[in-house]
């Protein structure tokens, strides 16, 4: 089958070109789309359409000035500017195969999500009234996850909507580490410090985004962020646009984001972080946690001590195991 008329394809980047170059080549070999809109979030070497394939379709714009990643910013920015009257959004490291047919599934319902992991979950395939029928994402998160969980829990919840799964094999993915989802370098396995800071990194973004969808629940009328187009093609935030929760709500998530975040990266429980100055946990400073040099000395000694008995407990599991195989008792 052909282009189907007025169906854009959306993507957002920031910083991960060598991802995008991957998809995007992938996207123009796709014949389902008539826009392929592709939105720099404000990566340190700007993209250039000369970068990207030489399809037609595709359209490049820049937002400039923004510190960090914000997907439920960054996608309602760029699902705004997309010209179609349906849209797929799908991430830089994500493609359409050969096998994703839209007609096909907009023949059984309007409104399809990703299924499985390795990033196929948070894209989707719907009417642009769809999604602003219940706001789009929730602007008031930050960082990354759950504004996908949140979108879908809104159509279904607000709207009493079905959600159709798009099939596992019809969205291709890069696969990646949470370090290279959260900006940060990749790591050398999982026992490494890096792994520990990206993990943490993740869970203290989820847990803070899982409070704002609690204490700031989005809809049509809330207000999202405002742009101005500065020239051609490039954007840039309006000063006092952007949404943000009371101060009150907002302190309270940043107290919890704290927590998940140093707790896990150093394995030290909550009733005895709450006990150290906050100067030697400190918060985020625009989704970059300033991990010092006492930091990685405790993750090296004293966590690693912590670690012991966890160890010594799953050694002697595995041992206990492995003699009722050898004696032929049930497990």
């Amino acid at each position: 089958m052909g282009a189907i008329p007025s169906l854009s394809l959306v993507t957002v980047c920031m910083n991960r070109q060598e991802h995008l170059l991957r998809s995007a080549a992938a996207v123009a070999a796709w014949p389902h789309h008539e826009e392929h809109l592709v939105v720099d979030w404000s990566s340190d070497e700007p993209l250039r359409r000369s970068d990207l394939p030489p399809d037609g379709r595709l359209r490049l714009l820049r937002v400039e000035g923004e510190r960090r990643w914000n997907p439920s910013r960054a996608y309602n920015f760029a699902l705004a500017q997309a010209r179609g009257d349906w849209l797929i959004r799908m991430d830089a490291d994500c493609w359409p195969t050969a096998g994703f047919d839209p007609e096909e599934l907009l023949a059984d319902g309007p409104l399809w999500v990703g299924s499985g992991t390795e990033g196929r979950y948070g894209q989707f395939l719907m009417t642009r009234e769809r999604f602003e029928a219940v706001g789009g994402f929730n602007e008031c998160m930050r960082g990354w996850g759950f504004e996908d969980k949140d979108l879908r829990g809104r159509l279904t919840f607000q709207q009493g909507w079905s959600l159709g799964e798009i099939p596992f094999a019809s969205i291709g993915v890069i696969t990646h580490s949470n370090e290279e989802r959260m900006g940060q370098p990749r790591a050398n396995g999982r026992g490494s410090l890096r792994h520990s800071l990206g993990l943490a990194t993740m869970r203290a973004s989820r847990l803070g985004n899982r409070l704002v969808a609690a204490h700031c629940p989005w809809g049509a009328a809330s207000r999202r962020s405002r742009y101005q187009e500065i020239q051609p093609g490039l954007w840039r935030l309006e000063p006092g646009s952007l949404p943000k929760p009371p101060a009150d709500t907002a302190d309270e998530i940043d107290h919890a984001r704290r927590m998940a975040f140093w707790g896990c990266f150093l394995a030290i429980p909550d009733i005895f972080l709450e006990r150290l100055p906050i100067k030697l946990v400190p918060r985020d400073r625009h989704g970059v946690w300033p991990v010092r040099w006492w930091h990685r000395l405790h993750w090296h000694t004293g966590r690693r001590l912590l670690e012991l008995p966890v160890w010594l407990l799953s050694l002697g599991r595995g041992r206990l195991q492995g003699m009722k195989r050898v004696a032929g008792r049930p497990l």
